[in-house]
């Protein structure tokens, strides 16, 4: 059952536009849903401040956290301290319908390319991305024909995956039984973690997933070509809602070595797309810690842990999943581990050119007990 804070009405109402809103993100920088709504807070130019949500150690199975979200995911977006709004695409659909008086639009005014623009977002959003990054795991990379980036492609990660897979639906009955306000929406959960499991394990299963991706990405093709001027994005002449569903899919399906199937030599305008799209500045923003992350850079001299970083947190990301044993202390550094990490720090963005300060943000440990899996929305 929702807690009261989540019941709040949704309302719309006006913000003014002096650069200061009262918006406070819970999100995971390399959390795939968290990294759309960082994009279209950007985009937008709206002001915002954010709270690091430490799902690496467990922190969204928390009284605390569970009582923003009973689902135990990031993103959460809060205004004013009495809105509570999860899952990315309502929230990117609030800042639309609410913060429109003198910030970016991201969505056409024309009817014809509004109506598009939604088709494709919708068509975007219902991809299970946390679906094709287990699966990618579970089944071989020759047998896929994709080409991942480590640590995707380190077989001792993957094999981790493959235990995190095993294990989820255990220790959500766990943290259900250990939560009771939060027990129904984690339940709900756990219902949907088994419905999804065939299409992981599943090779049949997992190819029509495939399949799943690669129609939604023709459909782009197909909008994406039809555009006679190349200044256009997916649906309009500016960067869209749509725009911001497909930049950061495409990235993560490149992090996960599918580009060779779904784009290259296959779809030239999806690929074109790609290339101009990693050179815009929020969606860059959105996908790296190399900007505006500085504390964070001592931690990513690891090669290892950028790499890791950079490819698994917020894709796999989310449930706490804790085994004992031979996953136990001094398990160390893995793919499994890698989402999120203790940060009491402030991540502030104004309208313009967006400035970034940070404050105590300790350095993670390279020593990871903890084995999360899908912790976005």
């Amino acid at each position: 059952m929702m807690p009261q804070k989540m019941r709040e009405s949704l309302r719309q109402h006006r913000h003014s536009v002096d650069g200061q809103t009262d918006l406070k993100l819970y999100y995971h920088p390399h959390s795939y849903y968290s990294q759309k709504v960082v994009m279209a807070l950007l985009e937008k130019g709206i002001p915002f401040t954010t709270s690091f949500v430490n799902i690496l150690n467990g922190k969204q199975f928390t009284t605390e956290f569970l009582e923003i979200n009973p689902r135990g995911e990031v993103p959460v977006l809060v205004d004013e301290d009495t809105r509570y709004i999860p899952d990315s695409a309502q929230i990117i659909d609030y800042l639309e319908d609410n913060f429109s008086n003198g910030y970016t639009r991201l969505r056409p005014d024309e009817p014809d390319l509004r109506a598009r623009c939604d088709v494709l977002s919708q068509q975007l959003n219902e991809l299970k991305v946390e679906c094709l990054a287990f699966g990618s795991a579970v089944h071989s990379i020759r047998d896929l024909n994709i080409n991942p980036r480590p640590p995707y492609s380190i077989e001792r990660e993957r094999a981790k995956v493959r235990e995190v897979v095993e294990h989820r639906k255990r220790i959500l009955r766990s943290e259900a039984k250990k939560f009771p306000f939060a027990a129904e929406s984690l339940q709900q959960k756990l219902k949907e973690v088994e419905q999804d499991l065939p299409l992981i394990k599943n090779r049949e299963q997992y190819e029509s997933l495939i399949l799943q991706f690669e129609k939604v990405l023709d459909e782009c093709e197909a909008e994406l070509a039809s555009h006679e001027d190349q200044n256009w994005w997916l649906a309009s002449p500016s960067i869209s809602i749509a725009d911001i569903h497909l930049s950061i899919l495409l990235h993560r399906l490149w992090l996960l070595g599918f580009e060779k199937r779904m784009w290259e030599r296959t779809r030239p305008s999806v690929e074109k797309y790609f290339s101009r799209i990693r050179k815009v500045e929020s969606f860059r923003k959105a996908i790296s810690l190399s900007e505006g992350f500085g504390p964070l850079l001592e931690y990513l001299k690891n090669p290892y842990t950028w790499a890791a970083l950079g490819t698994a947190a917020g894709l796999l990301g989310g449930y706490y999943l804790v085994t004992k044993g031979k996953f136990g202390e001094g398990s160390g550094f893995n793919l499994s581990g890698l989402f999120g990490s203790e940060c009491s720090g402030c991540f502030v963005h104004g309208s313009g050119q967006p400035s970034v300060t940070i404050a105590a943000i300790p350095a993670p440990p390279l020593s990871i007990p903890k084995f999360p899996d899908q912790g976005s929305c």
